[in-house]
């Protein structure tokens, strides 16, 4: 018996000296994406925007504000809220790529109020406040300024 017991300790000191060779891993540095760095520490802010900026702007605005408002008013009549709740954030996304608060604000607000349970909620209830939506206008047009002189060729 004394002789399992030399196995079961050697095995138990092997294993330890083996997870103390293995290198500790290093954090990673953190990466800031533009979007971090133009709404500096407002966690908020930020959070709002990665769901609220349009990835390509110039495909969605052709149609403009009022037909996705429109389109929106349509489905509410037809209860259909998650496609309603689609098009009035759309349409506030168009909104706020324009710069245009008033809109913005009604179409985030209409969008928060139409789909309680949206996972997007307090993003939209934050962006329909005034003073949460112009922060978000500045920041925005300063993004879509950045970005367009990123993706246009070099001449």
């Amino acid at each position: 018996m004394p002789l399992l017991g030399f196995f079961r300790r050697k095995g138990k000191e092997k294993a330890t000296t083996e997870t103390e060779k293995k290198p500790k891993e290093k954090p990673k540095p953190e990466v800031k994406t533009l979007l971090d760095e133009l709404c500096k520490n407002d966690k908020e802010l930020c959070e709002a925007l990665s769901h609220a900026l349009l990835l390509n702007p110039e495909s969605v605005t052709k149609e403009g504000i009022e037909t996705h408002a429109q389109k929106a008013e349509e489905y509410e009549k037809d209860q259909r809220t998650i496609f309603a709740r689609i098009e009035y954030q759309v349409a506030g996304q168009i909104a706020l790529h324009d710069g245009k608060l008033p809109q913005m604000q009604k179409y985030f607000k209409k969008a928060a109020e139409i789909e309680p349970d949206s996972p997007y909620k307090t993003v939209f209830e934050y962006l329909s406040k005034k003073e949460n939506a112009e922060k978000a206008i500045a920041v925005a047009q300063e993004f879509y300024a950045k970005a367009k002189q990123v993706s246009k060729p070099s001449e």
